[in-house]
C-alpha cells in the first residue's frame, strides 16, 4: 500500500479535550484501476478481475455501456486461460492524461515529503472508484485507493515518499515566551521550518504548518503575522496555513510561524 501524506484536521483548544474517531473508507469494486507515471504524462489504465491473460490489442475489442449505476465491458475476443489458478488481467482501455507534479510536506506530522501527480479533466476518463496499482517509470509503487465520487477540479495522486526532499521543524526559544497577565497566562510559540530540494532539477513544493483555534471565550488565539512567513494560503476554518513556491536545484528556503495563546491560568490545554 502506498503510504499516504497525513492531512491536518482543526486543533481545537478547549479545557477537556474529547477525541473524535476519524472516517476511513473501506470501498471495494470490481472494476480496479492500474496508474503508470512517465515524467511527462501519466498512463491509466483499467482493469477487471478476470482468470484472463494480458493482450495488448484487447481495447479495440472492447465495447463499453454505461448505465446508471455501473460500467459494462463486452469483450468480444477469446481468450487462451492458463489452468494455474493465479489470477491474471487484461487490459480494458488506456489513456494517456497530463499531470502536474508537486511535492507535498506537513512537518508537523510528517517529516516525509510525498510526490503527488494532479489529473485535470479525470471526469472523462470514466473512472469508477476502487484500487489503483501505482506504477512510475516502470517501477511498482504499491497500491492506492482512487475515489471519483468526491467533486473535486484535480484528482490527486500520491507516488510515494522522495527522501531527496529534506524538511527540519523545530522550535525558536528566542520567540517562545510565557508570561502572567493578570489572572491569565500568554504563551507565544514559535517555530522555524527548513526545506531544501536535493534533486537536481526544480520542484514545487507546498509546505502546510498548523495553529490552534479557539472554541471559548476565554481562550484567544492570535497568529502572529508578523512574525509568520507570509503565506499562500490561509484556511482560517482549519487554522492550516500553505506555502507553494518552485524550489529550485539544491535551494533552501525557511519558513516561520508564531501564534500565541492567552487563558486562565488555571486551565489546562492540550498545547
Amino acid at each position: 500500500m502506498v503510504k499516504l501524506p497525513p492531512l491536518f484536521s482543526a486543533w481545537f483548544l478547549r479545557e477537556q479535550m474529547v477525541s473524535e474517531p476519524r472516517m476511513s473508507k473501506n470501498l471495494m469494486n470490481s472494476v480496479q484501476n492500474r496508474f503508470s507515471y512517465k515524467e511527462e504524462s501519466i498512463a491509466i489504465e483499467e482493469l477487471i478481475d478476470a482468470d484472463y491473460v494480458e493482450s495488448p490489442t484487447v481495447e479495440d475489442y472492447v465495447v463499453t455501456t454505461e448505465n446508471t449505476l455501473d460500467v459494462h465491458y463486452a469483450i468480444n475476443l477469446p481468450y487462451s486461460i492458463p489452468s494455474n489458478g493465479k489470477v491474471q488481467y487484461i487490459d480494458l482501455q488506456n489513456y494517456e492524461v497530463k499531470a502536474d507534479y508537486k511535492y507535498y510536506v506537513t512537518p508537523k506530522l510528517d517529516k516525509q515529503t510525498y510526490m503527488l501527480a494532479e489529473i485535470a479533466g479525470w471526469e472523462q476518463l470514466g473512472l469508477l472508484s476502487g484500487p489503483a496499482n501505482i506504477n512510475f517509470n516502470g517501477t511498482y509503487l504499491g497500491e492506492t485507493y482512487l475515489d471519483t465520487s468526491l467533486p473535486l477540479e484535480k484528482q490527486t495522486l500520491t507516488l510515494g515518499a522522495d527522501l531527496r526532499i529534506v524538511v527540519k521543524r523545530e522550535k525558536i526559544q528566542d520567540y517562545t515566551s510565557r508570561r502572567a497577565i493578570g489572572s491569565d497566562l500568554v504563551q507565544q510559540f514559535s517555530y522555524r521550518i527548513t526545506v531544501k530540494n536535493n534533486r537536481n532539477h526544480a520542484v514545487q513544493m507546498v509546505v502546510k504548518d498548523q495553529y490552534p483555534l479557539s472554541t471559548q471565550k476565554n481562550i484567544e488565539v492570535n497568529l502572529q503575522k508578523k512574525e509568520t512567513t507570509a503565506w499562500t494560503a490561509n484556511n482560517e476554518e482549519l487554522g492550516v496555513i500553505s506555502w507553494e513556491e518552485t524550489f529550485k536545484p539544491g535551494e533552501t528556503k525557511v519558513y516561520q510561524i508564531s501564534y500565541s495563546i492567552k487563558y486562565p491560568k488555571d486551565m489546562k490545554l492540550n498545547l
